[in-house]
């Protein structure tokens, strides 16, 4: 009994040390923050590998531009929450994370986006990243990565920043309502159609009937009466239908044009998919990926998106047509590459034409 009481005691003597080291540790901890001064300040950036498009000067002068910045400043008064929303604020980061070290450090982990492609268009200056994220050229490193020139017209602006599947559910998103709200906006006139088919009704019902005190020339007069009122009747009806189901058509062509919008957000969005996954195969194919370095778009809103790619070697462009079966078309051109450009020549022609399964044509 008494070995147990003991063996108790112990542990709560262990337990109570713990505890008071812990408190004791926290409140050292807490005493050093409160008096010491960063000493310094050191930011990593992951990601990017060779074509970063940030570097730590960059963020180190944000954080001194946005008067954030931790040197100089008690350790405990580290505003870790603002540095972190101020970093990230930055499109070509997708992560930071911020925190005091005990040597009176403050250190800035950084997980930026990996850059593949550079969107070269008209107005349009922007990078693709690995995650298939956007945003523009402007404020960012140059990066050596593949270019994406011609007249592609895509379904964001010039200046936006974020995922292409952002953009398609909203817009989907605000189409589908505007769609529901044309929808209930054809209540009132089916209601119209009620009413002038129930006013029809009521006059059909009101048809003479012969009573024993009318005479046949009376009956004769209500009949003619009545078959002038209903003429007028059944005119005044089909005048209204016409008028109900024109109002009817003009909301139904509304919704088919917005339909029709819904159909290319969804096809532009889609043949932007088959291309990001053509430079995605294009840069881990170690041939493809040294070999083509540019990639020339055409279409992409009113008419289907059309590809193109220049090589590094030989003069001539490979015309791979519309963003379907793009990775079988590569693998054509691979093979193209190994059996037929190396026996007969880099220079013999001026384009090659993969628009159709399984077939090169040359010119």
């Amino acid at each position: 009994m008494l070995k147990r009481i003991a063996k108790y005691f112990l542990h709560l003597v262990l337990w109570c040390a713990i505890i008071a080291a812990v408190v004791w540790a926290a409140m050292l901890s807490k005493s050093h923050k409160e008096s010491s001064l960063v000493s310094a300040t050191e930011i990593d950036i992951e990601g990017g590998s060779d074509n970063s498009l940030i570097a730590s000067e960059s963020v180190d002068w944000w954080l001194k531009q946005q008067g954030v910045h931790p040197e100089g400043n008690i350790l405990s008064k580290v505003d870790i929450a603002t540095i972190e929303h101020i970093v990230e604020s930055h499109s070509a980061i997708a992560k930071a994370n911020v925190y005091t070290c005990y040597d009176g450090g403050v250190r800035v982990d950084i997980r930026q986006r990996e850059p593949i492609a550079r969107l070269r268009i008209s107005d349009y200056d922007m990078y693709l990243t690995d995650d298939g994220y956007l945003l523009p050229a402007e404020g960012c490193h140059s990066a050596y990565v593949k270019v994406i020139t011609g007249d592609y017209k895509p379904l964001f602006d010039a200046q936006y920043s974020g995922y292409v599947e952002s953009i398609v559910q909203d817009s989907i998103a605000s189409l589908e309502r505007y769609i529901a709200e044309l929808e209930r906006g054809k209540i009132p006139h089916l209601k119209r159609h009620i009413e002038n088919n129930k006013a029809l009704r009521e006059v059909k019902r009101s048809s003479p009937k012969k009573s024993i005190f009318d005479s046949k020339d009376k009956h004769a007069i209500l009949v003619t009466a009545y078959n002038e009122h209903l003429s007028q009747a059944i005119a005044q009806h089909t005048t209204n239908k016409r008028a109900i189901d024109a109002d009817i058509a003009a909301i139904e062509r509304e919704q088919e044009w917005a339909l029709g919008l819904r159909r290319g957000l969804l096809r532009q969005a889609e043949e932007f998919d088959s291309m990001v996954a053509m430079i995605r195969y294009i840069i881990n194919d170690a041939f493809l990926g040294d070999e083509i370095v540019q990639i020339v778009a055409t279409g992409g809103e009113s008419e289907p998106l059309q590809l193109a790619v220049i090589p590094r070697s030989g003069d001539f462009v490979v015309d791979l047509g519309s963003a379907e079966r793009l990775e079988q078309k590569l693998v054509t051109l691979r093979r193209f590459y190994d059996k037929g450009l190396s026996r007969i020549g880099w220079d013999r022609y001026s384009r090659i034409s993969l628009r159709y399964d399984g077939q090169v044509v040359c010119r």
